[in-house]
């Protein structure tokens, strides 16, 4: 599965869940804590986390660097990180193929 399409999953899986229960959020108007943004910001980084081990494992070293930035990345910044892994692997996979061929023709004109 490409990076979008298990992203689409997960988010419809994390839309589902939340639609049945989300996190308690307080509603008093004396709070000075900030609990709804930290609950918030621990929810998303929850989030990120599933979606990195959910990985197959030729994102093994991506995976690992992603959680290690500083300020702890968005789920967005991931995902373009993510994308732009697979973007290149994809250009070198047909760079490789178009080595192939050159080379093949190369031989077969003697």
């Amino acid at each position: 599965m490409d990076i979008a399409s298990y992203y689409t999953k997960a988010k419809q899986l994390w839309d589902e869940t939340n639609a049945v229960g989300s996190l308690p959020q307080c509603d008093c108007s004396k709070c000075e804590c900030d609990v709804n943004e930290k609950l918030h910001k621990y929810s998303e980084e929850r989030k990120l986390i599933q979606f990195l081990m959910g990985l197959n494992s030729s994102y093994t070293a991506t995976r690992g660097n992603i959680p290690m930035m500083t300020p702890f990345p968005t789920m967005s910044q991931a995902y373009s990180l993510l994308v732009q892994e697979e973007r290149q692997r994809q250009v070198k996979n047909e760079a490789h193929f178009l080595n192939e061929n050159a080379s093949l023709s190369a031989s077969t004109q003697r």
